[in-house]
């Protein structure tokens, strides 16, 4: 049977991860891009072999030096669309794979690069996370002391815009208050989703 998939999107530290977290302790199911990833990279994967062989820098210490390999590629265009060539079709094939062999009708797959990745062709409907720019900014810096103001920025004038993510959503989830607040509208739109049959 076909699965209904719900695309959770947002830009960076809009809030993502928690929406998945509340929706995963309603019982839904999730599929975390950010998970398959890094299975797709594990030890003694086909990944890993296309990696190392790209990015040898990155694997100097013996296995995967994921802040060495994200300097590399941030400063380089041409070297982040190699990494995004070996890494974006082995995460969708093991997508793919997991979402036909979900045990639930319903799949809910967290992307952050949904749209840039072209991984919203995979979804029936997307809803994507909001939150102000302020807060994002101090959420990043609290996640990671060292990360300045305006490296923040360039994180997000990385990924595509907030309009832009809002306009091809089929739904915007607003998280610029308390967890309580996000936690009664994340409640709201799993209800609406699992009554879409009702």
């Amino acid at each position: 049977m076909k699965k209904f998939v719900v695309g959770i999107t947002g830009g960076i530290a809009s809030g993502k991860s928690a929406v998945s977290g509340m929706l995963e302790k309603k019982g839904a199911y999730i599929i975390d891009a950010d998970v398959v990833a890094r299975d797709v990279v594990a030890p003694g994967s086909e990944g890993e072999k296309l990696l190392k062989a790209a990015f040898p820098k990155a694997y100097e210490s013996g296995s995967l030096n994921r802040d060495v390999l994200r300097e590399e590629v941030f400063s380089d265009d041409g070297k982040l669309k190699r990494l995004n060539g070996i890494t974006h079709p082995l995460i969708r094939k093991e997508i793919e794979k997991r979402i036909e062999n979900a045990p639930a009708d319903t799949v809910f797959l967290v992307v952050p690069l949904l749209f840039e990745s072209g991984f919203d062709n995979l979804c029936d409907y997307i809803a994507t996370v909001v939150s102000d720019e302020d807060k994002r900014i101090i959420r990043l810096k609290n996640r990671n002391n060292n990360i300045t103001e305006e490296l923040a920025r360039k994180f997000m004038s990385a990924q595509l815009s907030e309009n832009e993510r809002i306009t091809r959503a089929d739904e915007v989830i607003v998280n610029n208050e308390s967890l309580e607040k996000l936690e009664a509208r994340v409640n709201g739109f799993y209800e609406k989703i699992k009554c879409r049959e009702c």
